[in-house]
């Protein structure tokens, strides 16, 4: 369930880094788009990213055993919360493939879940 709605968060910031510039492109500007480009905005979106795969990740690592996802979550973190640090021009092109990363780390997690699930039930 935890990984479920990690997948949903990261899809979040993937959708709104995606949606800012095609809006611009579309001709939307000035106070039409301003709040989706607020600050708030993209804190807003990390933390529960972050909540969610420290909640989620080394508990399931304990189940399964596999570091991949936890590594995978890590970097896309990581890259992810530097994008603040970056200039503007950069920021899409840093939470892309950090948000991948992340909704890669979750969706190998909740299979290595289910397999190693199927495997005790046998």
């Amino acid at each position: 369930m935890k990984d479920n709605f990690a997948i949903f968060t990261s899809g979040l910031c993937f959708i709104h880094c995606l949606a800012a510039p095609l809006l611009l492109i579309a001709g939307l500007s000035g106070q039409s788009i301003s709040w989706f480009e607020a600050e708030w905005i993209h804190q807003a979106l990390l933390v529960p990213v972050i909540i969610l795969a420290v909640l989620s990740l080394p508990y399931a690592h304990k189940q399964h055993g596999s570091l991949v996802p936890l590594l995978l979550a890590s970097v896309g973190i990581i890259a992810m919360s530097s994008s603040f640090y970056l200039p503007e021009s950069l920021e899409l092109w840093l939470v892309i493939p950090s948000a991948l990363l992340i909704i890669s780390a979750h969706v190998m997690n909740k299979r290595l879940l289910a397999t190693t699930l199927l495997s005790l039930q046998k």
